[in-house]
């Protein structure tokens, strides 16, 4: 109801000035950046099956030999808990201290609901929440954010150091420039990151997170070295994973060059530019592998192994979703139960309490 003198509220379900509801605009634009993403991977993979031969692709396939492949796949889920146990290190730094067990469930979980979303933000969040369980949600958040940012930088560090301790390879110089330049930048600047930041204003909410509520994780240098190998463990495991997978293939990969182009591709497939990396994954495989003179197919279907090992992982996620109840995680903490609520469930327990 409209009373006089007092100005009108407005209403987010209103209309704009384009006469379309806010929502409806933000949906429209999500939908999108969710098409282009298809059309990404559509024109890629598209390109990949045109100038790959489909019958070369489907015998190497099938020529893909199990036990080589299942240790790859066992190697592939210790390094993820590798990682649960690198985040596990930054959450208990926090107070949430549950179980390396726990962290691992959460983790597992995590990657299942990534195997719907087009980058790993979506289950980056549900881990995070499982964790927090309503309680101080924000900072399960942080220590993701950090267990994700912190793993970036060593993986493009590794790549860097690689590409430079690797020459050989003859990759063209912008390539390796750039790859170089932008692993130190991101080492330099994680490093410095927060005393960088207090060049910003002080109102900026940047500066504020890296100052409040990233700062701990910062402050404590022994955290960052124990979270640091860690990291660097997880990535030369999944690195082995690539040189296993190549012998699954039938081709003998240098283990040098699976740690140059691993942290590459890993960059690639992460960023929301494709649906789960689909096209830019292959595509990755297909650019750097060619250019030690694998079979294209031989490329290809490494990439396509990858992905069956991510999903894999996934669905054991699932399974320990499933198990747990499939209960989605609580973003609110549970409502406490009066205590006369609460003592009279207790009088109801006890054996010859009732009337």
């Amino acid at each position: 109801m409209w009373v006089a003198g007092r100005r009108p509220r407005h209403c987010k379900c209103h209309l704009d000035g384009e006469n379309r509801p806010v929502l409806w605009r933000r949906l429209q634009g999500g939908r999108a950046r969710w098409l282009l993403r298809v059309a990404v991977s559509i024109g890629i993979v598209t390109y990949i099956l045109v100038d790959v031969d489909t019958e070369d692709l489907v015998r190497t396939l099938a020529s893909v030999r199990p036990v080589p492949l299942a240790g790859a796949l066992a190697l592939f889920l210790t390094g993820q808990v590798l990682s649960a146990y690198k985040w596990s290190l930054l959450g208990r730094s926090v107070g949430y201290a549950r179980p390396v067990g726990e962290y691992t469930r959460f983790y597992f979980i995590g990657m299942f609901f990534n195997l719907f979303g087009p980058s790993t933000i979506g289950g980056d969040v549900v881990r995070a929440l499982y964790l927090a369980e309503g309680h101080r949600p924000g900072i399960a958040i942080n220590s993701v954010v950090f267990d994700r940012v912190s793993g970036l930088v060593l993986l493009m560090a590794l790549g860097a150091a690689a590409l430079i301790a690797f020459p050989q390879y003859g990759l063209p110089w912008p390539l390796t420039a750039s790859l170089v330049a932008g692993g130190l930048v991101l080492v330099l600047g994680w490093w410095m990151c927060p005393r960088l930041v207090g060049l910003l204003p002080a109102g900026n909410r940047f500066r504020r997170q890296v100052e409040t509520e990233l700062g701990p994780f910062w402050r404590d240098r022994v955290l960052l070295v124990r979270v640091a190998v860690a990291s660097l463990a997880f990535h030369l495991t999944q690195v082995g994973v690539q040189y296993v997978l190549a012998r699954a293939a039938g081709v003998a990969l240098p283990f040098s060059y699976c740690l140059i182009y691993h942290p590459v591709i890993s960059v690639m497939t992460a960023l929301p530019l494709s649906v789960a990396g689909l096209g830019v994954r292959e595509g990755g495989y297909l650019y750097f592998l060619t250019r030690i003179d694998v079979d294209d197919s031989i490329a290809v279907t490494l990439g396509l192994l990858w992905f069956a090992l991510t999903v894999l992982a996934g669905l054991v996620g699932g399974a320990l979703f499933v198990a747990s109840g499939a209960a989605l995680p609580r973003v609110h903490p549970r409502p406490a139960v009066p205590a006369d609520v609460s003592a009279a469930r207790s009088a109801a327990s006890v054996p010859g309490s009732g009337h």
